[in-house]
């Protein structure tokens, strides 16, 4: 039996028909904001598939949090998903919908559809541990895999949205100012994520108009000592330190894999020690952070991947 698989974003929508080896085809990408709902963006889809497959169930990743009636609203776009109106409005037998980083988890297990990984620190990810995915890309993904007697278990959360916490004198510095000028508290993914990244170069210099992301990254690379390159080095900094308290929250001492669309990017300052560092500048635990293998995952079909594996699983 064929399958779609998809991975919605904030940004854009990947899809793929998926065969019983696991093998992906009829793969195409969609801007979402070219689109005013799923439906729509799915119909264009299953238009360019020719000749008409038939296709019988979907496992849709989805960038937000999906509750117990398989209904998501997306984080980062105005778009509402439900598996049953999905079934009813295009035909499928079966629908399920996952968060796009459970997904991902789905494509790092062993012996799967397992995307190619590149260590950084460490010589690899121990799966027979607890592993930790971040995912700095539109939002900051955050997710864990442990094994259990039967495989693994994947605990989805939505823990970019936690409350910020800093990690340098810096940090404290510019959090100590947003609270001055705001009555709210701000997360993670307000300012270490695609979507957040302007906002985070305007509080670090205050009164400049933020680049795009892309110009920041690329003049990060390019001029070391320019405030591009000091913006991506904190926001590098940074997210490795919330890697470290997640790997203290989750125990993951098998390792953390780094993926999202950001990082390969901005790949130099990832791969640098001084920001990996970041792990384990903590009061407590600190010989134990320091030896966490860190790994990038860099495909960006990971979560199709992840789908295909969830429905050969699950469904």
């Amino acid at each position: 039996m064929l399958a779609l698989v998809a991975d919605i974003g904030g940004t854009k929508s990947q899809f793929a028909v998926v065969d019983e080896h696991r093998q992906l085809g009829h793969i195409a990408y969609f801007r979402n904001d070219l689109f005013e709902s799923f439906d729509q963006v799915l119909k264009a889809y299953l238009a360019l598939l020719s000749p008409v497959e038939t296709i019988e169930a979907a496992v849709i990743a989805v960038a937000g949090p999906v509750d117990f009636h398989a209904q998501c609203e997306l984080t980062n776009v105005n778009w509402r998903l439900s598996a049953h109106g999905l079934e009813k409005t295009f035909g499928f037998k079966h629908v399920q919908l996952v968060n796009d980083l459970e997904a991902t988890a789905w494509a790092m297990v062993p012996g799967k559809n397992q995307p190619e990984l590149s260590m950084l620190r460490g010589q690899s990810i121990d799966f027979n541990q607890p592993v930790l995915i971040a995912s700095p890309g539109t939002g900051f993904g955050q997710i864990a895999l442990s094994p259990q007697v039967n495989g693994y278990s994947i605990h989805a959360t939505e823990g970019g949205h936690k409350t910020i916490a800093p990690f340098n004198a810096k940090m404290a510095d510019l959090i100590h100012t947003h609270w001055q000028q705001h009555n709210t508290p701000i997360s993670w993914e307000n300012w270490f994520s695609g979507s957040g990244l302007h906002r985070f170069y305007e509080a670090l210099f205050p009164g400049e108009k933020a680049p795009s992301n892309e110009t920041l990254g690329a003049e990060a690379l390019k001029n070391p000592t320019s405030k591009a390159a000091e913006c991506m080095t904190l926001f590098t900094q940074g997210v490795y330190a919330e890697i470290g308290n997640l790997s203290l929250q989750y125990l993951s001492w098998g390792g953390v894999i780094i993926a999202g669309g950001i990082p390969p990017k901005i790949r130099p300052l990832f791969e640098a020690q001084e920001n990996i560092a970041y792990i384990q500048r903590k009061s407590e635990y600190v010989s134990r952070l320091e030896n966490i293998p860190v790994a990038m995952c860099e495909q960006t079909d990971a979560p199709l991947l992840g789908a295909a594996n969830y429905f050969h699983e699950m469904m």
